[in-house]
């Protein structure tokens, strides 16, 4: 197995690796609606924000998109030809043809600089350039052929590991047009709604233990701690984002820790299936609020989603059978 600790580092200014390139501003009043990707700053959908017929001279594939405003740092490789927005740099390798694992590896190491970064202290031209990142190297040069080689072994191992999943049995074939739907009160559907706990950066303890808050990356994992005192522990349950990413709505199997920017949601005869799918559903109501108007306690209990019913009661075994289904056509895709 390749290790990154058997590798010799070194620092490189991102404009000495890459050519840099802005993307060009195209207003949603603009937008042709077409089968062209079209990029923008966000954390989402490898950043398509939507696809068009427009043209423009911010045209290309097989480059790195990377978030200079909105989700800032976000950065994705895009293989496919694509139009990129005036808040997304485009950046190619210079003196190497890049392929989709050496670029996956350089997506990462760039995403390490997001800490540095945000809306009020963006990544803007000037700073891109003169950001070090560091990287494998072999005669004091940048080792692509290292990671390349590496991001394919964990790539395949984790094919394989997907691949021997057994598919869900499925009894139930039914669409989401054919069930009867009904609007349910959150505080109807579970049965613990709780607020987390504010634990300011300096008093965070590193450790092993999920430290969960209003981000929209990495299911709202914002750290791992150690606190035990003064914090509440969850688990088995989903998180709703009441401020920043608000409405993000993540399921999580494990122990974890809630910050205050996060209520958790609990029922206690849901599984994985059945919260994967109530949590699509509550996501869709982070429409209504902004960074200016959160999801506070009072307005959870208010809040009402809709859900597939069976005798005007949420039908859990129909909402357990279609994310199985999901699951297997992916499955199926691999």
């Amino acid at each position: 197995m390749m290790k990154l600790s058997d590798r010799k580092w070194k620092e490189f200014k991102l404009e000495d690796i890459f050519t840099i390139r802005s993307g060009v501003r195209l207003e949603k009043k603009n937008l042709i609606k077409g089968n062209l990707p079209f990029i923008t700053a966000i954390s989402l959908n490898n950043g398509i924000s939507d696809f068009v017929s427009n043209n423009n001279s911010s045209e290309d594939s097989n480059i790195l998109g990377v978030n200079y405003d909105g989700s800032v740092v976000e950065n994705f490789y895009h293989p496919y030809k694509a139009i990129f927005s005036d808040s997304v740099k485009r950046l190619k390798l210079k003196n190497v043809k890049g392929n989709k694992y050496i670029y996956l590896f350089l997506k990462a190491v760039i995403y390490k600089q997001k800490n540095k970064y945000q809306y009020g202290y963006k990544f803007n031209s000037g700073r891109m350039k003169k950001q070090f990142i560091l990287l494998p190297v072999i005669h004091n040069q940048p080792d692509y052929e290292f990671m390349e080689e590496y991001i394919k072994e964990n790539y395949f191992r984790l094919k394989s590991v997907i691949k021997d999943k057994r598919k869900n049995e499925i009894n139930d074939y039914r669409s989401l047009s054919e069930v009867d739907w009904k609007a349910f009160k959150l505080i109807d559907i579970f049965d613990s709604i709780k607020r987390g706990k504010r634990l300011t950066k300096n008093k965070q303890v590193d450790g092993n233990i999920p430290y969960i808050s209003s981000t929209s990356n990495n299911n709202g994992l914002d750290n791992f701690i150690s606190n035990n005192n003064n914090v509440r522990l969850f688990d088995n349950c989903l998180t709703l984002a009441n401020s920043g990413s608000v409405g993000e709505t993540f399921y999580h199997p494990y122990k974890f820790v809630a910050s205050d920017h996060v209520t958790h949601l609990k029922k206690n005869n849901l599984n994985k299936y059945t919260y994967l799918f109530v949590a699509n559903m509550i996501k869709r109501i982070g429409n209504k609020y902004s960074f200016n108007r959160e999801i506070n306690d009072f307005r959870i209990k208010r809040e009402q989603i809709i859900l597939p019913t069976l005798n005007d009661q949420p039908d859990y075994e129909f909402l357990e059978q279609y994310i199985k289904r999901r699951e297997n056509e992916i499955l199926d895709r691999i």
